[in-house]
């Protein structure tokens, strides 16, 4: 387990400073504090941390909407309340809260917390990425197969024999397979825009 870069965000300033103190003596860095949740997104803009730690109830927006706000920054959210009604706890699980502490919060529960949110969310970042990856391929192979079914219908041949026209054309253009079918299709549709 390595350092995390953690922000933390509580109204109650004795609070913070207690949950500061027990993060750094564990060897991670609170890279930035606030005690309402308009400071969370101007301080997390600035200090790009790796986790926040966030109050639910703080003045102006409350650590659930801060939450929603900075997964759209790419930060997971760990909450920390003495609020444990369903309510709280439903709106903290569509936002995509990562982690939930009841209060009084016991030092040991915070950095296993911390790390396994932290995990977590790095987990579902490597499987969005897989997605996006799978879909663009997805994609890619759509488009060759639209394009050889044009290329085989304008031609009269196969859409093996089009497959193998169109490899050809890359080839020789030295331009991308995905690109030459990207060409093809937009004659296509140009052509019988008219």
């Amino acid at each position: 387990m390595g350092y995390l870069s953690i922000l933390l965000a509580d109204d109650e300033v004795l609070t913070r400073f207690d949950i500061r103190e027990h993060l750094m003596q564990e060897g991670h860095i609170v890279c930035a504090e606030a005690g309402n949740g308009m400071e969370v997104l101007e301080l997390a803009k600035l200090t790009s941390p790796d986790i926040a730690l966030l109050d639910i109830k703080m003045p102006g927006l409350d650590g659930i909407e801060v939450a929603s706000q900075l997964k759209l920054m790419g930060i997971p959210t760990v909450l920390m309340t003495a609020y444990y009604q369903p309510n709280f706890i439903n709106r903290a699980e569509k936002v995509g809260v990562y982690g939930y502490l009841n209060k009084p919060i016991r030092q040991q529960d915070i950095i296993p917390a911390l790390h396994i949110a932290y995990g977590r969310w790095k987990e579902m970042e490597k499987l969005a990425k897989e997605i996006d990856l799978i879909k663009k391929k997805m994609d890619y192979q759509k488009k060759i197969s639209r394009a050889k079914g044009i290329y085989a219908k304008e031609h009269g041949i196969s859409e093996l024999e089009a497959h193998n026209a169109i490899l050809k054309i890359s080839m020789g253009h030295n331009k991308p397979l995905f690109h030459v079918c990207d060409d093809i299709i937009k004659k296509h549709i140009a052509n019988n825009n008219f």
